[in-house]
């Protein structure tokens, strides 16, 4: 067994103290020796972006020889762990050749704004690479556990939710597709790794919800109509989350787009859509109107938490729970 004791010095030590003239003072007394079993521990690892260049450069360096270190590449760069630490490091690729890397070195600069660290960036090095936050996890599109991604808890869509509408009320556009989604299994998390710089000429219109739709969709290694009405299921509930909550905008409520959310589902269940889907619609659109009175002042929270209340009866109704269970022939929306 390791016991942890407080640390003392072995043997007197004199110090010349101003107060007391040239007079020596004996400020710690002897204590036995230190047994074998003692442990002391002092100072902390230095983080990566700590170290002197040189040796950040050097990690990086032998990251990259490493294939083990590798993490994916898109069409204009290659992304590489650096081992023992908590980044990454994306590097360019020379003329968009899949085996040449640019010269990323002779630049490591921390000054970093917002739209760079919604693209996780820490540090920015030369000809357009960077240092990266370490996102734990797989894509969507390689995960082995691509089933799990439709029924997570709907704080994990929520919170994906508000990163990527984070990202575009900072005129940033996120790449849905699978793989610039990350699954982390150990906490049930998704984090979205790939932004781009909105074009002021050509703007893009890329509905948050939808999008994630999109993307989780895409993911499903065949096409399964429970896991669609699961996955619709739970972003419904991230509408209500967001409607509830208290710093809700009539902008929050525009962005929801309801409307553009279905049709995504519908894309994905051309064969048939399951009963009540209608009015699950319907209802839908009353809230999001009636919130929207409500914040122009008007007393309509009776209303709205009725609707509210049936539009979760509803979804657990006919989309969270399987066709031939009790509970789906259940006329729940007969009692409100």
């Amino acid at each position: 067994m390791i016991s942890i004791h407080q640390l003392h010095c072995n043997t007197a030590i004199r110090s010349r103290d101003k107060n007391c003239g040239n007079k020596n003072v004996q400020f710690a007394t002897r204590v036995p020796e230190l047994n074998a079993d003692v442990i002391s521990f002092s100072g902390r690892e230095k983080d990566l972006l700590e170290l002197p260049r040189k040796r950040i450069f050097a990690k990086i360096d032998a990251a990259i020889a490493d294939n083990k270190n590798f993490l994916g590449e898109g069409s204009e760069a290659k992304t590489y762990r650096i081992p023992d630490t908590p980044y990454c490091v994306r590097v360019v690729k020379k003329n968009n050749d899949n085996d040449s890397l640019v010269d990323y070195q002779n630049l490591l600069s921390f000054k970093i704004d917002k739209k760079d660290e919604i693209n996780h960036i820490v540090a920015k090095l030369k000809n357009g690479s960077s240092i990266m936050k370490y996102i734990e996890g797989e894509g969507c599109f390689l995960s082995k556990r691509s089933k799990e991604l439709f029924n997570l808890p709907v704080e994990s869509y929520y919170n994906l939710y508000k990163q990527i509408r984070y990202a575009k009320d900072n005129d940033m556009v996120f790449d849905c597709c699978p793989g610039n989604i990350i699954y982390n299994h150990k906490d049930k998390s998704l984090t979205a790794i790939d932004f781009y710089v909105q074009d002021n000429e050509f703007p893009e219109d890329v509905r948050t919800l939808p999008a994630i739709f999109s993307a989780i969709a895409m993911s499903a290694e065949n096409s399964d109509y429970r896991l669609y009405k699961n996955l619709l299921g739970k972003l419904i509930q991230v509408c209500l989350v967001q409607i509830q909550s208290d710093k809700c905008t009539p902008n929050d409520v525009a962005n929801l787009d309801i409307n553009a959310l279905f049709r995504k589902f519908e894309s994905y269940c051309e064969a048939g859509l399951p009963p009540q889907y209608e009015l699950l619609k319907a209802k839908l659109v009353d809230i999001q109107c009636l919130k929207l009175k409500e914040l122009l002042g008007e007393d309509v929270k009776l209303e709205l938490d009725g609707n509210i209340k049936v539009v979760n009866a509803l979804v657990k109704q006919i989309l969270l729970k399987d066709d031939n269970s009790l509970l789906s022939k259940l006329k729940l929306w007969e009692v409100f």
